[in-house]
């Protein structure tokens, strides 16, 4: 495995970075410690990275976990794919699939995504059931009325599960309180130029001084 940049002293709280797609995401995002960099490895999606890309990827970097991430893939299209990528961990949106995937033998991400009133209201059932079933929930939400009451459940959360708030991140924002923070990866504009945005400024928020 190739070497990457001299990386930084760490992250105060737990990060994914998801959507990786090209090199200078992987190696920018290894270089400050992130601890899970995610690809879209689904065939059924339009971000679909090969399984060449993905090893051309990841040979590049080290230190860093690898999330497979699935978006509408079924429980055999997710079996077959992860033979061929090396990935650590697999990540899946849909809660029916979540006992059968876990058979794989790969630790579990499951996706969240909290939008109206009620889905808030499972929310403490559906992590009771995935507590013994699965390792991280990444939790999303495009309601802000919600986004104060979530932040609550993520923070006094005493349960098996690394939650990742993954909704409303900014460098305006106290982030190091969350156990953990999921970060989207954007395209490269063009080889080797890259406009980190958004994970640049929170990543820097939350080194470690």
């Amino acid at each position: 495995m190739r070497g990457n940049s001299k990386k930084s002293m760490g992250l105060k709280t737990f990060v994914k970075i998801s959507n990786v797609s090209n090199l200078s995401d992987a190696r920018y995002c290894a270089g400050m410690m992130v601890d899970v960099i995610g690809f879209t490895i689904d065939p059924t999606a339009k971000s679909f990275v090969t399984e060449a890309d993905f090893g051309e990827i990841t040979d590049w970097v080290a230190g860093v976990s690898f999330a497979g991430e699935f978006h509408g893939a079924n429980e055999e299209q997710i079996r077959e794919t992860v033979k061929k990528y090396p990935v650590d961990y697999i990540e899946i949106a849909n809660l029916n699939l979540v006992e059968k995937v876990g058979l794989l033998g790969k630790p579990l991400i499951v996706r969240l995504s909290i939008t109206t009133e009620a889905e808030f209201n499972e929310l403490k059932s559906t992590l009771s059931y995935l507590d013994e079933l699965a390792e991280i929930v990444l939790i999303k939400s495009s309601n802000p009325d919600l986004f104060e009451k979530i932040d609550s459940q993520i923070c006094y959360y005493n349960g098996n599960l690394k939650l990742l708030k993954g909704y409303a991140i900014n460098s305006e924002r106290a982030l190091d309180k969350f156990p953990g923070l999921e970060l989207e990866a954007t395209k490269e504009e063009r080889p080797g130029f890259k406009d980190y945005g958004q994970i640049m400024d929170v990543l820097e928020l939350i080194e470690e001084d």
